[in-house]
């Protein structure tokens, strides 16, 4: 329909045209203003009357959408948080901003949604959008420290030093009973300060970390070490990759490290929307236009569904005190109704109120609940050092102290965060012995009638039932494990582990390493080796690439950090699906001296072709050792 209503800054009301409305959610009572009722009835009683009937109509109309409107949103404004705040520490960005989007349909003008969803742009590499939202928030609420927080971080993000320092002591300031020391020491620090203990000082992850670079400064590398452990347990994720969020990388050049799943550009935050509403505050005089529907008898006003007025004389106006509302957006709507009472036209504009004083009313959403999903929040929002910075530093002191095997599994961990952090690489490297090389196995070359059984792809559900034969026929064989699978199952690595099984590396996503950069190779075999060497206590040693694909940078990769990488003599995969007997045969037949087999874990025809297998072989003089074992009593070793 054409348009009825355009917002204009006004001064007065109009005292004498408009009725006013109160309506209680709970009973639908309507109130009049007497004098202008009076006023009403006696210039036009004809009006008044259909005005009266309008407003009841009205009024029964709107109690009967609340139930719908709750029942269509099928999650509460916190619950729609929550959802969001779960994603986020997930790392899922696009699952976030689907909750939050949902949560603001319920509630547009509450801080917790925006300043989640900051947090969420922060994550995902928007932090200009992340700025808007945080900013969105304070403006909503003068005490949200959360949000004057956020921006603090942005502004550290940026290499805006004092301007985060600033902005991080008003958000303490604000609410004294969070706990910014860390953050806002750690600020001061990048601005060149040194950090001294101080007695009293909160517990706190990047406080914690000065201290343990105040003491490697020192020289004291033992107290150092045991700082930087007790901070590694608190890093640690599924595949030891960096933690989901804002991390302080302590270093100036990066002050910042986000991580997370990028949101795309397609993705229009609200406020860049907001941005662009007209701004309004103080009282807004609301004009019927009505040079296009000239038949309107009477019109009645709406704020965010809400009727708060109704008037029946020309020129049709309503002065709306946007101070009884919060700060935010709101939408405006204005319907035009003829003399039956018939709906001929409206107009809704979206406005953005912005008012200032302690009076200002507010839609935060408060109570027992609301306090949990603020503390979770905060909890994923305050800044935290980095993964690979903990990892690193723990390596330098555990070499200081000449403890190279926990140097080594730092390192690794550095590896599975950040593959480019300066300096980890070459440490690792030179632990690891590399000498440039880069070799292939695809059978050991030994005249002694061993075989090594290797099984891809696990563990799983059912990878039991393999080590059951296994173990029931004595045989020790090597596994390469995908990390996520290690992640899901991690008992039955354990079980790989204590019943003598070899277990090496076959990437952490089973991805096809032909495709992927030198950074995404380093961390798929890192974080597989780093998950691997925190359950069992030991590295791994050889990558079978996944599906046997090498590419152009595999190789160098490999040579960087001394990979050996390990393929086949027999490929039981054309077996795999077919019958018992086809797979033993294939099996028998091409066993040779240091043959390496592959098969996979698990598959139904191999695991019930297995007992024969290793029956059949045994009987032809064929005993079973492990890749290293045959690796180490024969050196020798064949490429093909």
């Amino acid at each position: 329909m054409d348009g009825l209503m355009v917002p204009e800054v006004g001064k007065h009301g109009l005292s004498g045209r408009t009725i006013r409305v109160e309506t209680s959610s709970y009973n639908g009572t309507l109130h009049l203003r007497k004098r202008n009722l009076l006023q009403l009835i006696i210039s036009n009683p004809v009006k008044i009357r259909i005005s009266s009937f309008m407003l009841a109509c009205t009024l029964i109309v709107l109690i009967a959408l609340i139930p719908a409107a709750s029942m269509a949103a099928g999650k509460s404004y916190l619950e729609c948080v929550t959802d969001a705040l779960g994603a986020i520490e997930e790392g899922r960005t696009s699952d976030s901003l689907q909750s939050l989007n949902q949560a603001m349909t319920v509630n547009a003008n509450d801080s917790l949604a925006h300043t989640a969803l900051g947090l969420t742009l922060m994550c995902g590499s928007r932090p200009g959008d992340a700025a808007g939202e945080f900013k969105a928030a304070a403006e909503m609420d003068e005490s949200c420290a959360e949000a004057i927080y956020g921006l603090g971080l942005v502004s550290l993000g940026k290499g805006d030093i004092p301007g985060a320092v600033s902005l991080l002591c008003k958000a303490q300031t604000t609410k004294p009973d969070l706990d910014m020391q860390g953050t806002i020491e750690y600020a001061k620090a990048l601005a060149g300060g040194a950090y001294t203990a101080k007695p009293g000082d909160h517990e706190d992850e990047c406080i914690d970390a000065l201290k343990a670079l105040a003491l490697m400064k020192d020289g004291k590398y033992a107290d150092a070490k045991s700082i930087w452990i007790e901070l590694q347990k608190k890093a640690v994720r599924p595949g030891m990759g960096e933690r989901i969020g804002c991390a302080a990388a302590f270093a100036k050049s990066s002050p910042v490290i986000l991580t997370g799943y990028p949101v795309t550009n397609r993705y229009v935050p609200p406020s860049t929307v907001r941005s662009k509403l007209p701004v309004v505050s103080g009282d807004v005089n609301l004009k019927a236009d009505l040079s296009r529907a000239q038949a309107v008898d009477m019109v009645s006003f709406f704020v965010d569904g809400k009727l708060v007025g109704v008037t029946n004389t020309s020129p049709f106006c309503y002065s709306w005190h946007t101070s009884s509302v919060a700060n935010g957006s709101h939408i405006v709507k204005v319907e035009g109704y003829a003399a039956t009472g018939e709906v001929i036209s409206e107009k809704s504009t979206e406005v953005l109120v912005k008012n200032k004083g302690a009076a200002v009313p507010s839609e935060r959403v408060t109570g027992a609940e609301a306090d949990k999903v603020w503390a979770r929040l905060w909890a994923d929002l305050v800044l935290k050092p980095s993964a690979a910075m903990i990892n690193y530093n723990l390596a330098i002191c555990a070499l200081k102290l000449g403890d190279a095997d926990t140097a080594e599994a730092a390192l690794e961990r550095v590896m599975a965060a950040d593959p480019d952090f300066p300096g980890a690489r070459n440490q690792l490297a030179v632990i690891r012995r590399a000498d440039g090389s880069y070799t292939k196995i695809y059978r050991v070359n030994t005249s002694r009638k061993v075989v090594a059984l290797t099984f891809d792809d696990g563990p799983k559900s059912d990878t039991g039932r393999l080590l059951d034969v296994l173990k029931a026929k004595g045989v020790k064989a090597t596994f390469f494990v995908v990390g996520k699978q290690v992640d899901t199952y991690p008992d039955t690595l354990k079980r790989m582990a204590a019943e003598g099984h070899e277990i090496e590396n076959h990437t952490y996503n089973h991805r096809d390493l032909e495709y992927l950069s030198d950074h995404d190779i380093t961390q798929e075999f890192f974080k597989d080796c780093a998950t691997v060497r925190a359950l069992t206590g030991k590295p791994t040693h050889y990558l079978r690439p996944p599906g046997g694909h090498e590419g152009k940078r595999l190789p160098g990769v490999m040579k960087e950090f001394g990979i050996p990488a390990v393929y086949w003599t027999t490929n039981c995969g054309s077996a795999e699906g077919t019958t018992k007997k086809k797979m033993v045969n294939l099996v028998v037949n091409s066993a040779k001296p240091g043959s390496v087999f592959l098969m996979h874990n698990l598959e139904l025809v191999t695991l019930n072709a297995l007992p024969d297998i290793i029956d059949t072989l045994r009987a032809k003089g064929y005993e079973f050792e492990t890749l290293m074992e045959m690796q180490r009593a024969d050196s020798g070793r064949t490429k093909k």
